[in-house]
């Protein structure tokens, strides 16, 4: 590897876990919105819990995306690590779970 390699290898790891703690950040937005869906359904308050279910849905799907973008730099660095070119697709290497 060149240093410009490195470089681009260590920027990638570190955009991967940047990835890996936003999603956490986002699922635990989610999870208190959830709990907040929880507590204002069984107060009868539904217009509010269905806000916080909604809330928490955006959560979760902004979790998916980093969590997609994690997985397909995660594919870019060890298909540079392995020196093969990346799957067509973005089909990674296991398939068994």
């Amino acid at each position: 590897m060149t240093p410009t390699d490195v470089s681009g290898h260590a920027a990638d790891v570190q955009a991967v876990a940047e990835h890996y703690q936003q999603a956490a950040q986002a699922l635990l937005l989610a999870y208190q919105r959830n709990k907040e869906a929880t507590r204002h359904h069984s107060d009868g308050a539904f217009r509010a819990a269905l806000h916080h279910v909604r809330q928490s849905c955006e959560h979760v799907s902004a979790a998916q995306a980093h969590l997609d973008q994690a997985l397909t730099l995660s594919k870019k660095i060890s298909a540079r690590s392995l020196g093969v070119a990346p799957a067509p697709g973005g089909l990674g290497l296991r398939q068994d779970h």
